[in-house]
Parts: structure tokens; C-alpha cells; sequence
């Protein structure tokens, strides 16, 4: 059972969303360069005194917005491996759990390509020590789904690492073109095309889930 929160973590933690809510707004703005701490504070109507209690600078705040939305990255992504089915159920519901995702964090992802040099051919280089963690456990785990298919003989007999290499390239190449045309897509559209073009290349052609 999950521990209950006192009055004053509660509000900590509420004070702490609308921070990163008003700074992801400035940022997806103004840019993170231009935006001050002080146009933070006074857009979560907080002093900037209080602002500073929460984080040390502009930097930490924007490892917070990150590290949060990865944190629910993994929760999600993994909820969807790890639900009962044949590995191409569970590789279905990634990929739809991550366009989903994707789609609704948009201007958090705009923000992280804006500020990682080479993110756009390698997603995780602009993480962090934890945030590269996270994402290793749940590649980890893509691999393993993949690795069973492959032992039932229902994808083909390539090392899963290099399909996992495979699945994340297709899919995030796709991903980031809704970074400049977030209208010409829906998140079911962009994850129908990522799982066409990836089952196509994997299937074996007797597929035997």
C-alpha cells in the first residue's frame, strides 16, 4: 500500500508541478536561453526566492522536466512489456504506449532536441547518468521480448540488441518528424506506419505465437 503523503510534501509536490509547468511553457515560448528564473517565478506566481529553494538553477529545473517525463516514460512503456501476451502484443502495445506518449509531451521533446547536440540519431545522449539508466532497462527489456520471439521462431534469428537498434531507429526517425508537424499526424496513424514497416522486416513467415 502506498504511503500516504503529509499535508507538507503534498504541497511541496504541487508547488514543485506548477514550477515546471510554467517553466516548460516559457521555454516551448521563449526558448530555454532566453527564459529567466525571474519570469519563471512570476509566471507559477511564486517569489524567486521560493523558486530557488526548489531548484539551484535553470539547469537543474530543466534536468527535473526531463528526468520526470522519463521517469513516466519507463513506468508506461514498461506497463505495456509487461502485460500478459504473445511478444507481438507486447511489441505492439509498446509501440503505441510510446507514440502515445510521445505525442502528448511534445513540446518537452522539442525542448530535450533543442538542447542535446546528436539527439536526433541517438535519443539518449543528452540524458544523464540516471536517465541513461532508465532508458538501458527498458531497451533491457524490449530485448528480452524480442529474444523470446525469436526463440519461438516468430521473428527472425537476428541478435535482438540489433533489433532493439532496429525497432528504436524506425520508430524515433518517425517520432521526431511530429516535432516539426504535430498536425499532419495522429499518435494512431504514426503507430500503425512504425509497426508495418518493423513486423514486415522481423516476421518470420510462419509465424508461430
Amino acid at each position: 500500500m502506498p504511503m500516504k503523503l503529509t499535508r507538507k510534501r503534498r504541497e511541496h509536490l504541487q508547488r514543485r508541478r506548477e514550477v515546471l509547468e510554467s517553466a516548460l511553457h516559457l521555454f516551448s515560448r521563449k526558448g530555454f536561453e532566453e527564459t529567466t528564473m525571474a519570469e519563471i517565478a512570476e509566471r507559477a506566481e511564486f517569489a524567486v526566492g521560493t523558486l530557488y529553494k526548489l531548484f539551484k538553477d535553470k539547469r537543474a529545473l530543466y534536468r527535473a522536466l526531463i528526468l520526470d517525463t522519463m521517469q513516466e516514460y519507463e513506468e508506461t512503456l514498461m506497463a505495456a512489456l509487461n502485460v500478459p501476451g504473445t511478444e507481438s502484443e507486447k511489441l505492439n502495445r509498446y509501440i503505441e504506449a510510446k507514440t502515445s506518449m510521445f505525442v502528448r509531451r511534445i513540446p518537452t521533446a522539442r525542448l530535450y532536441f533543442g538542447q542535446t547536440t546528436g539527439s536526433l540519431f541517438l535519443p539518449a545522449v543528452g540524458l544523464d547518468t540516471e536517465g541513461r539508466a532508465m532508458h538501458q532497462r527498458l531497451m533491457k527489456q524490449v530485448e528480452a521480448v524480442l529474444r523470446r520471439g525469436i526463440r519461438k521462431k516468430v521473428f527472425v534469428n537476428i541478435d535482438p540488441a540489433m533489433l532493439v537498434l532496429g525497432l528504436e531507429g524506425v520508430g524515433n526517425a518517425f517520432l521526431v518528424e511530429l516535432i516539426d508537424r504535430p498536425d499532419d499526424f495522429t499518435a494512431e496513424e504514426m503507430a500503425s506506419l512504425i509497426k508495418r514497416i518493423f513486423f514486415d522486416s522481423v516476421r518470420t513467415s510462419a509465424v508461430n505465437e
